[in-house]
């Protein structure tokens, strides 16, 4: 809350386009064009790419080093009518990349099965215990899908006890993680852009991504070109629920997959944006992002993953549904179990002291539900900004989970330890991770030594990144409409973020229970409301008539089929002069409370009309005020935003020209005195304590009061 008054919380950064020229299409207004050009949009030919994405704008599968062979191969098996395992991951990526395979195999008349591993007893990836599962099942063809990349030990051994057997194996993996050369298996074909030598186009397909472009290729060489159509729907929840790079081919992926889901989408999609509450034809990316997606992983994070599996390729309404309750339930389940173990992880950090100085969080507990450590690992990166990892530790082993910020790469982290590691995967920004529980804490030492050589303190600095300022009469539900165009949001392609200064409140109040904050305020010729949900403390500091600076999100609501304007306020604070008044004004104070302020420091203030010399002047009846109030009030506790707002309701009750400054300073003078005790607390809070009996004092006995008049006369 002291954000409002001061803009201390997060730093605001504006954004400008990427340095080439704005697109010049004159249909569109000079924001748009900005927005456009940062996601480098720059010419007609590049709008029509992002703005109209089409099937036409997906590159040749067969660009991509391996497939032609992994597609041959699947051919191979069509005509020879071979049994197939699909062996794929418990998250989201994984369980659409595997009900796309084994649905599009069975569609060609394959026997093909599929196996999950378990989240908890397994582990990402290939595990050794599915080692054994593998080689009995009598399959003449492995694929995998969003993993096996690392998996050379797994994959050889599978090789050599099913030629031990008598009968041999095919693995084709197809993965999308970041690869290490010394550990790439020894199979029949690899499929992943990121291979050394791999020219593929574009670098950010997500499992699920890859699943679809083998099935592209495999119908290309069968004459059925547009056999992949099927799945996009399922490849688009994956790709927006994967975090992956929202451009080029994937927003194609995601665009069509969206219009696929609002359309005749499979029917575990269905059932489970019924058991959400989604509409369909409502479905966007964000209500995949925060509500489709989580009922989907937590299958793998509180229960068998294969349940998502045989959601999405079940062909019985009834299966789906069953499936989808069941789903949500878990999702209600995983919520309460990942709230408790976030509350366990925060004390555990916050006791360590000095706590503040690492650079990357680590917490670890016994017990810790497998499934919801990566949720954890995210809720801390919010919390502190810095990268986390959060480990579960049972039988002498830790499973963790990483997320990290933008900047430092997680995968390259986890590598430099990998000494300690029994086995690790992942990408820039989250990661899996095994170790030994002993090495936890070697562990932590290591990865907060490499952060502090790789990553800079900016990047750990809360910040809102803006990517346009509007003028409060651009405002509008036709501008909202512009803004829909550039859906579907997500990596590389953010929902835009506004900013608009200086705009009068006309009206406040608390909804939702009290919870929220619902504004409104002059745009153009008329008001707009805005809400700030989770903020409805807030009311109480803000008045009609107040001038903020507001940063937004615009975008569309549509109620019984009409269209309302929706603003989704993101930060606020008081207009600029006023915010850099309330930082002098601090700044006097501290200066004067330590008897340090200098005079031309001063002067410069009141020069450059941030003050007047009566706001930083202390007169006897200022101080008589301020007391009439504190005691009236029985005040005890106040933190900066209380000395804010407590300022203001003595300046009204007083008509004196009480601010932050004489609030503080005053207060001070009275803990002097001996009139009342005020000391600072360790939450940074202030306590404040009368005394009783006190009597008559003498202001001159107050060197503070004295030292006050004495710099104040100099700038008078």
């Amino acid at each position: 809350m002291e954000s409002l008054y001061t803009g201390s919380l997060r730093r605001w950064i504006i954004e400008d386009g990427n340095g080439e020229s704005f697109y010049g299409g004159e249909q569109y207004p000079a924001f748009f064009k900005h927005l456009l050009c940062q996601r480098g949009v720059t010419s007609p030919e590049d709008a029509e790419r992002y703005l109209a994405p089409d099937i036409r704008h997906l590159h040749d599968p067969f660009l991509m080093k391996g497939m032609e062979r992994a597609a041959a191969r699947v051919v191979r098996a069509i005509e020879r009518k071979e049994s197939v395992l699909v062996y794929g991951d418990y998250d989201v990526d994984g369980v659409s990349a595997t009900a796309i395979l084994v649905r599009f195999l069975r569609s060609v008349g394959l026997n093909t099965d599929f196996y999950i591993p378990d989240r908890v007893e397994e582990g990402y990836g290939i595990s050794d215990a599915s080692v054994d599962v593998v080689c009995s099942s009598g399959f003449d063809l492995m694929i995998t899908v969003d993993c096996g990349i690392t998996a050379r030990e797994q994959t050889d051994a599978i090789y050599e006890r099913c030629l031990a057997g008598g009968k041999p194996l095919d693995i084709i993996v197809t993965d999308h993680h970041q690869c290490q050369e010394d550990l790439l298996p020894q199979v029949y074909a690899i499929v992943n852009p990121h291979l050394p030598d791999c020219t593929y186009p574009f670098k950010y397909l997500c499992g699920a991504g890859i699943a679809l472009k083998l099935v592209q290729a495999v119908g290309i060489l069968t004459g059925k070109p547009d056999a992949y159509k099927s799945y996009l729907d399922l490849a688009a929840l994956a790709t927006i629920a994967d975090i992956v790079d929202l451009r080029d081919e994937n927003r194609v992926i995601a665009r069509l997959g969206i219009e696929k889901m609002n359309g005749d989408c499979c029917l575990g999609i269905k059932a489970l944006a019924e058991s959400a509450g989604i509409s369909l034809g409502t479905i966007d990316s964000r209500r995949v992002a925060f509500m489709l997606a989580p009922r989907v992983n937590a299958a793998g994070r509180m229960g068998d993953a294969k349940r998502a599996v045989n959601l999405f390729i079940t062909g019985d309404p009834v299966e789906a549904r069953s499936i989808a309750e069941e789903l949500n339930r878990n999702n209600s389940l995983r919520q309460e179990v990942q709230d408790a173990i976030f509350s366990q992880a925060v004390k555990m950090i916050e006791a360590e002291e000095g706590y503040q100085n690492n650079r990357v969080t680590v917490a670890w507990g016994e017990g810790w539900h497998h499934g919801v450590v990566g949720i954890v690992a995210s809720k801390l990166v919010d919390r502190y900004h810095k990268p986390a990892f959060v480990f579960s530790v049972e039988n002498g082993m830790a499973v963790g989970s990483g997320r990290s910020i933008p900047g430092y790469n997680l995968f390259q982290c986890m590598a430099s330890q990998s000494d300690l590691l029994i086995k690790f995967g992942g990408h820039e920004l989250a990661g899996g991770l095994t170790m030994a529980a002993e090495n936890i804490q070697a562990f932590k030492e290591g990865v907060n030594r490499h952060a502090l050589e790789n990553m800079t303190e900016e990047m750990t600095e809360p910040s809102i990144h803006i990517h346009s300022v509007l003028e409060p009469g651009d405002i509008t539900l036709e501008n909202a409409r512009r803004v829909s165009l550039l859906e579907p949001f997500g990596q590389g392609n953010p929902v835009p973020v506004f900013l608009v200064n200086g705009v009068a409140i006309t009206n406040k109040c608390r909804i939702g229970d009290g919870k929220h904050l619902k504004l409104r305020f002059n745009a153009g010729r008329g008001t707009v409301d805005a809400v700030f949900f989770g903020q409805g403390e807030l009311e109480k500091y803000i008045r009609i008539g107040d001038r903020m600076d507001i940063v937004f999100n615009l975008a569309i609501n549509v109620w019984q089929g009409a269209e309302y304007l929706q603003v989704r306020i993101l930060d606020m604070r008081m207009d600029e002069a006023t915010v850099a008044r309330n930082r002098f004004l601090m700044e006097a104070a501290r200066r004067f409370e330590s008897l340090d302020c200098d005079y031309d420091w001063l002067y410069n203030g009141i020069n450059n009309h941030l003050v007047k010399a009566d706001d930083i002047t202390i007169q006897r009846d200022d101080l008589a005020a301020v007391y009439r109030y504190v005691t009236k009030n029985a005040i005890e506790r106040m933190d900066v935003t209380d000395l804010f707002w407590h300022a203001r309701q003595i300046a009204d009750e007083s008509g004196r020209r009480i601010n932050y400054y004489k609030l503080l300073l005053s207060l001070l003078i009275f803990d002097e005195l001996q009139l009342m005790d005020f000391s600072i607390q360790e939450d940074s809070s202030y306590r404040l304590r009368r005394y009783e009996n006190t009597g008559k004092v003498n202001l001159e006995d107050s060197e503070l009061f004295s030292y006050l008049q004495e710099n104040t006369r100099l700038c008078g």
